[in-house]
C-alpha cells in the first residue's frame, strides 16, 4: 500500500523466516505501533521450516508475498538470502507495498539504482536496515563531528577481522566481504562523518583455502568527502581471517585536529577510547547491549507513518553500496 493510504498500526509482513528471520520476528511483534500481519517463506508447509515459527503462531503464514498482500499488508521487512533481496523488493513494489530490507540493499548496483526508481514511481518507502549506524557510540561520534569540539576529522582507519564458516548461499557469492561484512562498516563510516566515497582505491583477494567463490578480504583507501571535512578513510577486513576476531563494530582509529579516538576493546571492554600516550579514556560503549533492530525498525515505522525519507533509505544507501562494491567504481590496480 503506497505510504499515503498507510494504516494507523501499519500492516508488516516478515519475508525469509531463516535464522535472521528469528529476530526480526521478535522485533516486529514487540512492537506495540504495528500489527505482524504476515510470515512468508516458500519452506511453509513443507516440513523443513523454522522450528521458530511455532513461537508466533497465531501469525498468518503464507509460502508467496502476493497471497499475504491479498489479505491486507503496507509494508515487508525482507530477511531472505541476500541473492534474492532483488526479486522480493520488486516484487513487494509492484504490490505498493513498502520494504525495509536487510543489508546488503541488493548484490549489484544496477538492481539497487532499479529498485530506487521503482518505489519512487510508485510511491513507497524502501529503507535498507544498516543497524551499526543506529549503535550509540556511532551516534556520539556523528555529533562530535557535528559540533567540531575536536576540530575536523583529518584521517579514519577502520578494520574487521573474522574466519566466518558462512552459509551455502554466501559461499557462492562474489564481493562477499564487501557485501556482506564491510557493507556494515562503509555504511558506518559514510554515518558517523555525514561523507561520501569520492574514489579511492580498492582491491579484494582471496586468503589461502578460502570457501567463499570471491573477494573474501578487502584492502582499500577512500577519498571521503564531507560537509564539514575531507579525509582518507583506510580499511583492511577479512572474513577468512586466522588472527582474534574483532568486535563486530570494527575497530577504528579517528583522527581529529586536536584529539585521537579510538573504537576497541581495552582491558575487554568495547567502547569509544580517547587515546593519549599514557593510555584510553573510557568515554562510551560502541554497540550497546545488543545489537540494536529495533532501532531501524523503530525509524521505518515512523517514516511510514509521516511520509519522511528514511535515513538510510534505499536512495541513500546506493553510495553504501558503490563503497562496498568498491572494486568495480575505484579501481583493483
Amino acid at each position: 500500500m503506497s505510504d499515503s493510504k498507510m494504516n494507523a498500526r501499519p500492516r508488516i509482513a516478515l519475508v525469509g523466516a531463516g535464522g535472521l528471520g528469528n529476530v526480526w520476528a521478535q522485533t516486529i511483534a514487540a512492537d506495540a505501533g504495528v500489527e505482524f500481519a504476515a510470515i512468508v517463506d516458500p519452506l511453509i508447509g513443507s516440513g523443513k521450516e523454522s522450528a521458530w515459527l511455532a513461537n508466533h503462531a497465531a501469525v498468518p503464514k503464507f509460502t508467496t508475498l502476493a497471497a499475504a498482500a491479498a489479505a491486507g499488508l503496507d509494508a515487508v521487512v525482507v530477511t531472505a538470502h541476500s541473492t534474492v533481496h532483488a526479486e522480493i523488493l520488486r516484487g513487494a513494489i509492484d504490490l505498493g507495498l513498502s520494504a525495509l530490507v536487510e543489508k546488503p540493499f541488493t548484490i549489484s548496483y544496477a538492481d539497487s539504482e532499479d529498485i530506487v526508481a521503482r518505489a519512487a514511481r510508485q510511491g513507497v518507502t524502501i529503507m535498507v536496515s544498516q543497524n551499526y549506524r543506529f549503535f550509540p557510540g556511532a551516534l556520539l561520534i556523528r555529533d562530535m563531528v557535528r559540533d567540531g569540539r575536536y576540530g575536523k576529522v583529518v584521517s579514519v582507519v577502520g578494520e574487521f577481522w573474522c574466519d566466518w564458516a558462512g552459509k551455502p548461499y554466501q559461499h557462492a557469492m562474489t564481493h562477499v566481504m564487501g557485501l556482506e561484512m564491510a557493507v556494515h562498516h562503509f555504511d558506518l563510516c559514510r554515518a558517523m562523518f555525514d561523507a561520501d566515497a569520492a574514489g579511492g582505491y580498492v582491491r579484494e583477494w582471496q586468503p589461502a583455502n578460502s570457501q567463499y567463490a570471491g573477494g573474501g578480504a578487502i584492502e582499500a583507501l577512500f577519498d571521503m568527502r564531507g560537509r564539514a571535512t575531507d579525509f582518507p578513510f583506510t580499511y583492511t577486513g577479512s572474513l577468512v581471517g586466522r588472527a582474534p576476531r574483532t568486535p563486530w563494530g570494527g575497530k577504528w582509529r579517528i583522527e581529529f585536529d586536536t584529539e585521537t579516538l579510538v573504537v576497541d576493546e581495552v582491558a575487554g571492554r568495547y567502547g569509544v577510547y580517547r587515546a593519549h600516550a599514557d593510555g584510553h579514556e573510557w568515554l562510551a560503549s560502541f554497540d550497546g547491549e545488543t545489537m540494536g533492530f529495533n532501532r531501524p525498525f523503530e525509524h521505518f515505522v515512523a517514516c511510514l507513518k509521516s511520509g519522511e525519507e528514511p535515513w538510510s533509505s534505499g536512495r541513500d544507501n546506493l553510495g553504501t553500496m558503490k563503497m562496498a562494491l568498491g572494486a568495480q567504481f575505484f579501481g583493483n590496480r
